[in-house]
């Protein structure tokens, strides 16, 4: 476990350690089909939303949905490793977190940031 941790810390920082785990145990499963995902994204505030929604479409097939003035991205797709890193790359994503769908329907927005629950917390 430690061992994962430091690999997560290292090279998936911005992205919830249950979302990795999750993923790295339905690959594991079925490596050949990559599965469904609803993943929120939420990024810095002043990020160009059309630009992010452009490369979302080009990367995914998928239009997101966006709440919080632009900071919270929604977006339902296949989810793999390659993906999961070119999100947490980004230099505007904050943090990646998801829910796994197993179908082509999404649920919408759900989750919210960690930094507002600490927030909210008094942390």
């Amino acid at each position: 476990m430690e061992q994962f941790e430091k690999m997560h810390e290292k090279y998936l920082p911005k992205v919830d350690r249950r979302l990795v785990v999750d993923l790295f145990l339905r690959l594991r499963e079925n490596p050949n089909v990559k599965p469904m995902y609803t993943i929120e994204t939420f990024t810095e505030k002043g990020t160009n939303s059309e630009e992010i929604r452009n490369e979302i479409i080009r990367m995914t097939g998928m239009a997101p949905q966006f709440f919080d003035k632009g900071t919270h991205i929604v977006v339902h797709h296949a989810l793999d490793y390659d993906l999961l890193k070119y999100i947490n790359d980004h230099p505007k994503v904050v943090e990646v977190r998801g829910t796994y769908m197993g179908s082509m329907a999404s649920i919408g927005a759900s989750l919210e940031s960690s930094a507002d629950v600490r927030r909210a917390e008094g942390y």
